[in-house]
């Protein structure tokens, strides 16, 4: 694996990322909630790593705790993606006519909308919050799903092993999810690393408009947007949370190209 940079980059930076969120109380002592309104705007030294903010709340601890709430997100919205996307288009692309066009069809009307005015249009009508902030998410990258399960099922579905299957008696629902998804899982799970970084990047910035995550809520997002008021005192409050957000999306990013290049085929081929 070490012979593929960018995966070797994204693993590193994602274990980092659940490292900081599962030992946080390890890592640090300090309760990322708990105010000291004698040591506000501390700039970084070593006993505020990342500063203070305008509570007296240790940034570094804050931002160690976003951990959870960032793999959350991922886990949260990617998660529904699949779980809404994959079945419908697999379903689209096995049995194809009426059903394929009801399906395509409103993907295609989700499409027509930015994925961003969607969220913030859900959002508005739902309510504030973070869940509901990545049911927005989710929904808007339901397509991406569909399209790309659809196009595996109407490809796996012609080759010899699904033909086998069903001229041995093998139902739809067997062959879909014991023959098709199992060959379509790692194009789906590249596709997933991918999404990963773009669900962080939109759930921040929902929460930075005031639409995610609500304060006092240490999410990296929210951070910056409590820290904007302050940039002219304390650059630091959303310095730091924004490139956190920008290392961890690149993280997964980086990880869902390398893990194209080291699961595909083709490329092995092309080296030897």
């Amino acid at each position: 694996m070490l012979r593929y940079r960018n995966l070797t980059i994204g693993t590193a930076v994602i274990a980092l990322l659940i490292l900081c969120g599962l030992f946080a109380p390890l890592i640090t002592r300090q309760d990322p909630y708990a105010q000291n309104l004698a040591a506000t705007f501390q700039p970084p030294s070593a006993a505020h790593f990342f500063g203070s903010d305008q509570y007296g709340r240790d940034v570094f601890t804050r931002i160690l705790y976003g951990a959870r709430w960032a793999l959350f997100e991922v886990l949260l919205s990617v998660g529904m993606s699949l779980i809404l996307g994959v079945p419908l288009g697999m379903a689209a692309g096995y049995f194809g006519s009426t059903i394929d066009s009801l399906i395509m069809w409103s993907t295609d009307i989700l499409y027509a909308f930015p994925g961003i005015v969607l969220a913030i249009l859900l959002v508005a009508v739902l309510g504030p919050s973070l869940f509901n902030t990545l049911l927005a998410i989710s929904i808007f990258a339901v397509p991406v799903y569909a399209r790309l399960a659809r196009n595996l099922t109407l490809t796996l579905k012609q080759m010899e092993f699904s033909e086998a299957a069903h001229a041995l008696g093998a139902g739809p629902f067997r062959i879909l999810f014991t023959h098709i998804l199992r060959n379509a899982f790692v194009p789906l799970l590249i596709q997933a690393t991918l999404t990963a970084g773009d669900v962080i990047l939109s759930a921040s910035g929902l929460s930075f408009l005031g639409l995610g995550a609500q304060p006092p809520t240490a999410e990296w997002g929210a951070m910056m947007s409590e820290g904007r008021n302050f940039l002219g005192v304390a650059t630091y409050l959303s310095l730091f949370p924004g490139l956190t957000i920008t290392i961890a999306a690149l993280g997964f990013n980086l990880f869902g190209d390398g893990l194209r290049d080291f699961l595909d085929p083709k490329f092995h081929s092309g080296r030897r």
